[in-house]
């Protein structure tokens, strides 16, 4: 009956080495499985850092892009305006100088300097009117 209850109470050597030894294994090999675990969400964090990089270059390009392209519209229809103008006053010094003196230098000379004057462009077109 002694027997017994030390076998109970008390574990043999053998067994309680063995018993150590699966617990050691089962622990390291959750430790690696941890440690995979790990890396892999290190190199997944980089790897979203770097998309969200690329992500924030992409629209900062898209909205300067955006940007210039409002502003190109904005500029063509002041420059549109300008043009209107100048034709406008093209328009009424051909007039005045059909109205008056006939010995004044020719028109498409003439317009061409009243271009020139008010042009803001540095290529200035030339201008031939018949």
């Amino acid at each position: 009956f002694t027997k017994i209850i030390l076998n109970t109470f008390f574990f043999k050597p053998e067994e309680e080495n063995e018993e150590l030894r699966k617990f050691f294994e089962l622990i390291s090999s959750l430790e690696y499985n941890v440690d995979q675990i790990r890396k892999k969400n290190h190199e997944l964090g980089e790897e979203a850092t770097g998309y969200k990089k690329c992500l924030e270059m992409t629209i900062n390009m898209f909205n300067v892009f955006v940007n210039e392209d409002f502003s190109f519209h904005e500029d063509l229809k002041t420059a549109q305006m300008k043009m209107d103008i100048l034709v406008k006053k093209l328009k009424h010094q051909i007039k005045y100088e059909n109205s008056s003196d006939q010995h004044q230098a020719p028109y498409g000379e003439r317009a061409g300097e009243i271009f020139s004057q008010h042009s803001p462009y540095e290529a200035r077109p030339r201008v031939i009117l018949c």
